[in-house]
């Protein structure tokens, strides 16, 4: 097993392998001193680590996280600076981090060609896990699903994997990941992947790439299997086969908000989907979200019987919104004419206003929990607020005469 790491010369402190330091953080610089130091976690040693910039082999190791309290970061802060690379070898455990503990914050990465999954969650018998933090990590290429949340039993699910966050992380596949993937289903592949998972929060995310050409890839946000009272707010997905999902067929999920999401897809791969799903999801809303498709498929659909009372409302899209298979639910306010020119670049999935559109502007319904954009600012800035996930801050576009005109009153 190969155990090296390059370091900067600002760092070569840290070749000695693993220092200890002052509050419970350790400081490692080697494959084996991090090894160490999670073992040491696990075992009521410090449950802090900071690991030193450097591009790190974990082929055929894992790291295996059971106590709870762990963190694990870049010393730097800087997520490009340390690259853990399991090259696709099995680790004998189906992720680079595998957690089955609470209250464990994972941050400040690049998780690099897992064989499976780049994080992979599910409970330890005896208790359910809550509590995860997974922020401003950097995943490229898993051979599976970068993130995936299980119960502790797929069937029973006694204990279960809730109340936790991802945020600011990029998830992505490349042209060579995709001729890579390791799983024996085509393109069993995609960015978030939760089931029986309970309030969760995915927010600020750019999640791009999860398509192939002889397949229909996994969602890139997706929640089912008895998952409840998810929020997906403000993240970007870029080409991804379906983008976000609540439920899958029968297997649903319950509740939850999808909202300020910018989703853009481009020419079809060979099975180009949806933008964002509700199959078999009672009681989901889905606003507030721009929805850019090349290819000709659906940007909303909601499906099957089991979805009732959904709301689909101030969403912007250049495709039709979809009530199939007996799904029933309330649609306002929606616009599904947009034009690419309306935005400033849609084939780079930025979504947001380049102009005002007469037919976007202050056209949106207010809706409980709209407080803010896909940026953050607030809404309404204007008379009302406007349809998709951008809302366009007082002044934006003086230029314009239908933008002069609501300032006037007109």
């Amino acid at each position: 097993m190969k155990r090296e790491v390059w370091l900067t010369g600002g760092l070569l402190f840290f070749m000695m392998g693993l220092s200890s330091i002052a509050g419970g953080t350790v400081l490692v610089g080697s494959v084996g001193a991090l090894l160490d130091a999670v073992e040491s976690a696990n075992n009521g040693g410090d449950k802090t680590i900071l690991i030193a910039d450097g591009t790190y082999d974990l082929s055929g190791v894992a790291l295996f996280i059971t106590v709870d309290g762990v963190t694990v970061r870049s010393a730097s802060g800087n997520r490009s600076g340390v690259v853990l690379d399991s090259h696709y070898v099995e680790a004998g455990t189906t992720g680079i981090f595998r957690i089955v503990s609470s209250s464990v914050t994972i941050a400040d990465l690049t998780l690099k060609r897992p064989y499976y999954h780049a994080i992979h969650i599910s409970p330890a018998a005896g208790r359910s896990t809550e509590n995860i933090l997974i922020q401003n990590v950097h995943i490229i290429d898993p051979g599976e699903q970068a993130i995936k949340i299980n119960p502790d039993d797929p069937y029973a699910a006694t204990y279960t994997v809730n109340n936790s966050t991802i945020k600011n992380c990029l998830i992505e596949l490349t042209d060579t990941g995709r001729t890579q993937l390791t799983s024996d289903y085509p393109c069993y592949t995609g960015g978030i992947d939760g089931h029986w998972a309970g309030n969760w929060t995915v927010q600020d995310n750019v999640i791009r790439g999860f398509w192939c050409s002889d397949a229909l890839s996994e969602h890139g946000i997706h929640f089912w299997n008895n998952s409840s009272n998810i929020v997906v707010e403000r993240n970007r997905i870029i080409d991804c086969d379906r983008g976000i999902g609540f439920g899958l067929g029968e297997q649903g999920n319950s509740g939850g908000i999808i909202r300020n999401n910018m989703i853009y897809h481009g020419p079809d791969h060979g099975y180009s989907d949806v933008g964002i799903s509700l199959e078999s999801t009672p009681d989901a809303q889905v606003y507030n979200n721009t929805v850019f498709h090349v290819h000709a498929y659906p940007a909303i659909e909601y499906r099957f019987a089991a979805t009732t009372g959904a709301l689909i409302a101030n969403n912007l899209t250049n495709r039709d919104i979809w009530q199939r298979d007996g799904a029933s639910g309330t649609e306002s306010r929606n616009l599904t004419a947009a034009q690419a020119s309306w935005f400033v670049n849609a084939v780079a999935g930025d979504l947001h206003l380049a102009s005002a559109v007469s037919g976007v502007i202050d056209q949106g319904m207010a809706l409980t929990g709209l407080t803010d954009d896909f940026d953050k600012e607030k809404r309404p800035q204007g008379r009302g607020i406007e349809l998709g996930a951008d809302e366009v801050l007082s002044g934006a576009f003086p230029g314009t005469l239908s933008w002069l005109m609501l300032l006037l009153g007109k």
